[in-house]
């Protein structure tokens, strides 16, 4: 185990509205990611932050970029890929986000050994591809994603 003792903030739930922003709305749909090592979410270990998540406005024949950026509890964590392919996995898997937009999942600058690496493997799409197709990795992927809360929105 990389970090024993991990600090753990407590979270509020807010209830999410049909016209809640996309960056809301990935939030709440990653929030309750568990981390591979600890029984607590990516929100509770501050691994993932309403702030982190970032769209672009599309350019000229480009689609808009909605970045997802997340800090590993420790510099050397062991498990940031596993971490952010459950991030990348969650996000492809849901409805969320169409065809007019690209997905970066990316370790915050500074904040891991390996991040620059990390970072350029959950952006290369056969890369992922080819873990997602690894049983044991997709096993310890939807371990991750097991028991999250489904998404809800509340009509206004």
């Amino acid at each position: 185990m990389d970090n024993p003792n991990p600090e753990i903030r407590q979270v509020k739930r807010d209830v999410l509205r049909a016209d809640s922003p996309l960056e809301e709305t990935i939030y709440e749909l990653l929030r309750d990611i568990r981390d591979p090592e600890h029984p607590n979410t990516l929100e509770e270990l501050s691994v993932i932050e309403k702030e982190n998540i970032s769209i672009s406005e599309p350019e000229e024949f480009m689609k808009a970029v909605v970045s997802v950026r997340f800090v590993p509890t420790v510099p050397h964590c062991s498990m940031a890929s596993l971490i952010g392919l459950s991030i990348r996995s969650k996000i492809q898997d849901s409805d969320v986000l169409g065809e007019d937009y690209k997905l970066d999942v990316e370790v915050m600058e500074g904040t891991h050994d390996t991040g620059d690496e990390i970072t350029k493997q959950l952006n290369d799409k056969e890369r992922v591809a080819a873990a997602l197709e690894n049983q044991i990795l997709r096993g310890l992927v939807d371990d991750c994603l097991r028991g999250v809360a489904h998404l809800r929105v509340v009509p206004q």
